[in-house]
């Protein structure tokens, strides 16, 4: 993984903004004009043999084409390189959230803001079709919405080029939900494509339903192919009845019925809000946003009325921080405000006025104000274990308001009471660290398995005082903050390894149950191991995790045998039978087993993966490599099995389990980017759809 603040050709890392099975998002500095961006990177120590030229093939066309297209609702791709183990490309940083993620967050979202995000969707269309690209995979993922809900599109891994020759006929690469008729089929595809899963887009914006829905990926392809969805306004009786046809036309089986260009969807989009009476929907305003107010004085005021105007500012703003919020405006609005008084102070150093602009911003800065914000910091520190009364999210913006604070009470000959509340806060912080030990230890070695997202979420608070006693200048205690990290991080490696090693040992149902437990908990628990490898000031993973690595590299070893048992329990269950009705209870319970340890094979798989880093990579490509195979061998022993159960006009209960089997290991497959082991799934899928 990269480090935050390395330099990376143009680039400086900033922060991460989120990682999968195959690499990591950053934030980062283009050095060249000092934009945001977005640095997407490959693990290609984790790409598997048959997936890694495809997967290198489609990460070069993604830079490609987004280099090629300038459009204010497409994501700019601003490079793309390969350097030695680091393969990534640099994109404009969008300050938004998936379109997805956005809807369950906002699940009442106005018909007009609905209708808004659709037509910006069209427009970036109309702009690639005419380009010659068709997207392939719009679906929302692929959709990013910023604060003021303008969108842009982005993805085009898949997207079909008219030189390209990274797809062909027949190819199956995409979301089937989102996928037309003819896609499906594995015909050529055209724009129209694009505008089917745009239908299925404006169909959920406007329903919050998908239009097809099923319970294997047979099911949904069937009715995708063959079935039409209910009517929205039937779905959502609030809807009005005048998108039913733009819908109905949108989602045509026959390409020759859907509209002939997105320019055309939009038209006839636009026709269909026209004739529903406004009170039908909320207008859509976007409010532009407050102007930020200036801390520097009017220019037209005389230098000692800017130095007195400055005064009464940066005491306004100290109150704001602790009555409402301190925010980062707030405190670059501090900081660029002492600057200021200082710089004029200084002109004015004779004058008798000067020492009454002082004792103003001395009480600020070392008075009461700077009590409450004391009192406020101790008040909300995130102990572990503490129950706040209320969570600001401005914690550590108000410690460093402090810092800034104690800095000028310093210049203005007050620091002793700043530096005495100083030494209590780092005191307290201090001390959090050392309580924890205990607390720890119960979490640890009680009889259930740990309680990793409590633990993670106390890790998390710690983590925060870390950085508070960074700011506040104490890095001796900052060090061994750090330290303590790394030995809670270890301790909780420990554990885990110890309870795999039970179930391993002695394969009983209680034991798996904890396994099965910690697995449910996989997210938390790679953001704890990421801690024990990231934690320290340039800790190695050997420093980290104890001599040798050996807690790492054991674990890497458990996982490993987990791998090897689950394999082999699954490949002995591909031909269980379902229960008959005269058996009892509908529930397939060795169906669910299945399918729950199918889940935990991919919870591994992302749990190693996401201990990815050092001595370590030759290990976690072995086991990427073997998990791979045997979902490979998996897929090939179910398709078998199914092709002899339809041939012999076995009960469809039977091929439905199959069917259902080979949809999760798809799932998998498009969870950790191996889309030739997902395109084998979907074509195998559609030849039996397709000729039955």
């Amino acid at each position: 993984m990269l480090r935050i603040g390395q330099i990376l050709d143009a680039y400086r890392i900033e922060s991460m903004l989120g990682r999968g099975a195959m690499g990591v998002v950053y934030r980062g500095t283009d050095g060249r004009d000092g934009a945001a961006v977005a640095i997407k990177t490959l693990r290609t120590e984790l790409l598997v043999g048959p997936e890694r030229t495809g997967i290198l093939a489609r990460f070069r066309q993604e830079a490609d084409i987004g280099r090629r297209l300038r459009h204010p609702r497409i994501v700019r791709i601003r490079d793309y390189s390969e350097q030695d183990d680091i393969v990534y490309l640099a994109m404009d940083f969008v300050a938004g959230q998936e379109l997805g993620q956005m809807l369950e967050r906002q699940p009442e979202l106005p018909l007009g803001m609905s209708l808004a995000i659709l037509l910006q969707l069209l427009n970036a269309l109309t702009y690639a079709h005419g380009r010659g690209v068709i997207h392939r995979d719009v679906k929302p993922a692929n959709i990013l919405v910023r604060s003021d809900y303008t969108i842009a599109l982005t993805d085009f891994g898949i997207a079909h080029v008219g030189d390209s020759d990274l797809t062909h006929t027949g190819d199956l690469l995409g979301s089937p939900l989102y996928m037309a008729p003819e896609q499906l089929r594995g015909e050529p595809v055209d724009g129209r494509a694009d505008l089917f899963a745009a239908g299925v887009v404006l169909y959920y914006l406007l329903t919050r339903r998908k239009p097809f829905v099923a319970d294997s990926l047979a099911a949904l392809m069937h009715r995708v192919l063959y079935e039409e969805p209910p009517l929205p306004s039937a779905v959502n009786r609030e809807l009005p009845a005048a998108f039913d046809d733009v819908l109905r036309r949108a989602l045509a089986k026959d390409r020759r019925r859907r509209f002939t260009s997105a320019l055309e969807f939009a038209a006839a989009l636009r026709r269909a809000r026209t004739v529903v009476a406004e009170t039908a929907f909320e207008e859509t305003v976007v409010v532009s946003k407050p102007l930020r107010p200036s801390v520097a004085a009017p220019d037209s005021l005389t230098d000692e009325a800017k130095l007195d105007s400055l005064t009464d500012r940066i005491g306004e703003l100290v109150r704001d921080c602790s009555n409402e919020r301190a925010t980062a405006r707030r405190l670059d609005e501090v900081a660029e405000g002492l600057a200021a008084w200082f710089a004029l102070a200084e002109r004015f150093a004779a004058s008798p006025e000067v020492a009454g602009w002082r004792e103003r911003l001395r009480e600020t800065c070392a008075g009461e104000p700077l009590a409450t914000l004391v009192d406020l910091i101790g008040r909300d520190a995130p102990l572990p274990g503490r129950a706040l009364r209320q969570a600001r999210g401005d914690w550590l913006e108000r410690v460093r308001l402090f810092v800034r604070l104690r800095d000028a009470a310093s210049r203005l000959g007050a620091g002793q009471a700043a530096d005495l509340a100083c030494a209590g806060l780092v005191r307290d912080m201090n001390g959090a660290f050392l309580n924890y030990a205990a607390t720890l230890n119960r979490l640890l070695f009680s009889d259930d398995s740990p309680e990793l997202a409590r633990i993670s979420a106390d890790f998390m608070r710690l983590d925060l005082l870390q950085l508070a006693l960074e700011e506040l200048g104490a890095m001796a205690e900052a060090s061994n903050a750090r330290h303590a990290l790394l030995l809670f991080a270890s301790q909780v490696m420990s554990k885990v390894n110890a309870m795999i090693r039970q179930f391993l040992d002695r394969r009983d149902p209680l034991a798996r149950y904890g396994v099965a437990s910690l697995l449910v908990e996989v997210e938390e628990l790679i953001v704890l191991a990421e801690r024990l490898l990231e934690s320290g000031a340039g800790a190695t993973v050997e420093e980290a995790a104890g001599p040798g690595g050996t807690i790492v590299v054991e674990f890497i070893d458990n996982v490993r045998k987990l791998v090897g048992l689950t394999g082999q329990e699954l490949s002995e269950q591909v031909q269980d039978r379902p229960p008959s009705h005269r058996e009892g209870p509908m529930t397939d319970a060795k169906q669910v087993l299945f399918v729950g340890r199918l889940r935990q094979l991919g919870l591994l798989y992302r749990f190693a993966t996401g201990l990815g880093a050092g001595d370590q990579m030759a290990l976690l490509h072995d086991l990427a490599a073997e998990i791979h195979a045997f979902l490979q061998r998996l897929t090939d022993q179910l398709l078998s099995v199914l092709q002899a159960s339809e041939a012999e006009e076995r009960d469809d209960a039977l091929v439905e389990r199959l069917w259902v089997r080979l949809t999760v290991i798809a799932e998998l497959a498009e969870q950790f980017g191996w889309l030739e082991l997902r395109q084998h799934i979907l074509i195998a899928t559609r030849n039996r759809v397709v000729v039955a």
